[in-house]
């Protein structure tokens, strides 16, 4: 039920927003944005694009709003076309199914940004209980393998784990600092949060993985089919919220996006730019990669989230390569600049 519930409050968000595109300017139209949390790296695209006025160029009147723990009914949404667009690491096990509506069109972030924590009373893996109660978003997230992958690589199998699911970041830091979980992976803005209440950091992902599709970015394919122009234009702004972010020119505007926009503390906003962004966690042009795509499908195989005996097409299907050139190519030729 809660899940109908999310969906149709998605699907009522995207049927306000009028979602009008055209080569001229227009009246500014209402357009809600899902992110897992508005708070971390995964939405600073979008806060970007938003705060600098990038999607009023286009017609649009955007903010963002939290899906934490409600993602799967999110990309539910975006396979039924309630969503033109929706960044989350739980779309390709849908867009993978045959028949599928969703197509992973580029990525926000091309590394797997999880840190395992505990609680403050834990000095290492030896500490945890049996069974060890692993807070998740859901099954289909990239929290889940790293979880289970570096409780493995310390001698805990999955079969003496229990996943409990909480939502999002904030919601698994919550639940270990309240003991409803005994540890859970965050990302890294709620990992500072986690380190400054004297948790414990346990591990890292980028211990065993380097390159992952961890924030993939999917369109509706019909959406792009009826409305060419709309979409290049809509994936178009994503690609100049990526290339503003990653400009050293822009560090300063971009760090008070994280702080004074996205609410957070000021040491951890200077943390997260600089370990996270100016180390090239957003990939400049919002581009996928084959690389991580088949990264993440082996952790979602690995995880038991994806079955093993899945027929995986090829990467260059589950993206829309051809897509991607068109809205780089409205980027490049300075779209939003058409009056």
């Amino acid at each position: 039920m809660k899940r109908k519930r999310i969906a149709k409050g998605i699907a009522a968000a995207f049927l306000g927003a009028g979602l009008l595109w055209s080569g001229q300017a227009l009246a500014q139209e209402d357009l809600r944005i899902p992110v897992a949390m508005t708070s971390t790296t995964t939405a600073l695209v979008e806060q970007v694009a938003i705060h600098k006025g990038f999607f009023k160029d286009i017609g649009y009147n955007a903010r963002v709003y939290s899906v934490s723990g409600g993602e799967n009914a999110a990309v539910l949404a975006l396979e039924r076309g309630q969503l033109p667009f929706f960044g989350s690491d739980d779309n390709i096990p849908l867009a993978i199914r045959a028949g599928s509506n969703i197509r992973v069109i580029g990525s926000e972030m091309n590394v797997l940004p999880y840190w395992l924590v505990a609680g403050k009373h834990v000095k290492s893996y030896k500490d945890l209980p049996r069974p060890v109660k692993v807070g998740i978003s859901s099954p289909t997230s990239g929290n889940v393998y790293v979880s289970l992958k570096l409780l493995e690589a310390a001698g805990i199998p999955t079969k003496d784990t229990r996943l409990i699911k909480v939502g999002g970041s904030s919601a698994r830091l919550a639940g270990v600092k309240g003991g409803k979980i005994d540890v859970g992976s965050l990302t890294f803005g709620m990992m500072l949060r986690a380190r400054k209440a004297n948790l414990q950091i346990l591990g890292a992902a980028n211990q065993f993985v380097k390159e992952y599709a961890f924030l993939q970015v999917a369109m509706n394919k019909n959406y792009i089919k009826d409305q060419p122009d709309k979409a290049a234009a809509m994936f178009g702004t994503l690609i100049r919220g990526c290339a503003y972010v990653n400009d050293p020119k822009n560090r300063e505007e971009v760090l008070h996006v994280i702080e004074k926009v996205m609410r957070n503390p000021a040491d951890i906003a200077k943390e997260m730019y600089e370990i996270e962004v100016a180390q090239g966690s957003i990939p400049d042009r919002c581009q996928a990669t084959e690389a991580g795509i088949k990264a993440f499908i082996e952790s979602a195989v690995w995880s038991k989230s994806i079955a093993a005996d899945t027929k995986i097409p090829p990467a260059k299907d589950i993206m829309f390569p051809e897509f991607y050139n068109r809205a780089l190519a409205w980027y490049n030729n300075k779209g939003w600049m058409k009056k």
